[in-house]
């Protein structure tokens, strides 16, 4: 993969003194600096978190946009120059075993406290690692024109052969962490018994017309019906649909959705700690999760995000029932077995 305002943000979270002080700031430092993915995402962190967290704090948060923030906080390990950035739950596990992250205490983050601790990226003393600002799901992107919503209604559909040559895929590092494991709930498992997960998914690759490093690619080929269906990200398609392609539908099958935290973390060392953890704070705090639906479809974490009416007629449901339609994994498994799942895939594919 887009307020005085203290005193009304201070409000929603119930504390003042979290989001406060911007003399206090300014003698730090005027700017800090944010790793983010390019395009929507980027766009997405300067117009819903970095300006309005300037306007309330009288800081600036530069958005850099970066091919992959996590390689970025691992190439400058022990010099960090971003002070946050954005990835993946599996890369923010990744980062935290790895000893390249700062941790924070609860009282530092309040606004976590909003946020369901299982949506919360914590090292096993209980210290956070990061905020999450919002989450997505990953379900099946159908071009209407192409095939019906109702032939998707399950994953197994995915594996039948009636759809050969017909399907788009993502590349196996993808694969491993979030297809392989909605198949696997389809066939009676999860991401720790992924057998017949395996099974269903070789059935797809040999359905796939293109597997596809390319986001873009995947976007083209589905508004174009170049693919009749594909495994996507929500917020995908929640961009086309607003681009005025709305033959192109989101499908959550019977079994569900996979629900896809993302967090934000700071390096370990990271320069202006206490500044560091007045904007990750922001960043889990109600408004600028509200901000992000509107802009660009990511869902908020924090529980106390309200939904417009819009916003519910577009996901055709509020949050809550949504949230019940997506199943979460344990991440921490899911990233430890990797790279192992991905060697069995690009040995499954090769076969093909």
């Amino acid at each position: 993969m887009n307020l005085t305002r203290r005193q009304t943000i201070a409000g929603a979270l119930g504390t003042a003194a979290a989001l406060s002080l911007p003399g206090r700031l300014s003698a730090q430092t005027d700017q800090l600096l944010h790793a983010s993915w390019g395009g929507g995402t980027g766009d997405t962190w300067t117009h819903s978190f970095a300006t309005p967290y300037q306007e309330q704090s009288g800081t600036a948060v530069r958005v850099v946009e970066v091919p992959n923030p996590e390689a970025q906080f691992r190439a400058q390990a022990g010099a960090p120059q971003y002070h946050t950035g954005i990835g993946t739950f599996v890369q923010g596990v990744n980062l935290m075993r790895d000893d390249m992250l700062e941790t924070f205490s609860i009282d530092e983050l309040p606004a976590m406290k909003d946020i369901d601790e299982k949506y919360w990226l914590k090292t096993p003393d209980g210290r956070l690692a990061g905020v999450t600002p919002y989450f997505a799901y990953y379900g099946i992107a159908v071009n209407t024109n192409e095939a019906s919503v109702d032939d998707f209604q399950s994953w197994k559909d995915l594996a039948n052969e009636k759809w050969r040559g017909r399907l788009g895929m993502t590349r196996p590092i993808y694969l491993s962490t979030y297809d392989l494991t909605m198949f696997s709930i389809a066939a009676g498992g999860d991401e720790k018994n992924t057998a017949g997960g395996m099974e269903l998914l070789t059935g797809m690759a040999r359905n796939v017309l293109i597997v596809s490093n390319s986001l873009a690619q995947q976007n083209t080929m589905l508004e174009r019906g170049e693919v009749a269906a594909m495994p996507f990200y929500s917020t995908r398609v929640w961009a086309l649909n607003e681009a005025g392609v709305d033959y192109v539908k989101m499908v959550i099958p019977t079994e569900g959705s996979l629900l896809l935290p993302y967090a934000v973390f700071a390096p370990k060392g990271v320069k202006d700690r206490e500044q560091v953890a007045e904007w990750l704070n922001f960043c889990a705090s109600a408004k600028p999760q509200e901000e992000g639906m509107a802009y660009s479809g990511y869902i908020p974490a924090n529980s106390n995000a309200v939904a417009t009416d819009e916003i519910k007629a577009k996901l055709g449901m509020d949050y809550t029932d949504l949230r019940a339609k997506l199943y979460q994994p344990d991440w921490g498994y899911i990233a430890e077995h990797q790279k192992e799942t991905v060697a069995a895939i690009d040995q499954m594919m090769s076969t093909l």
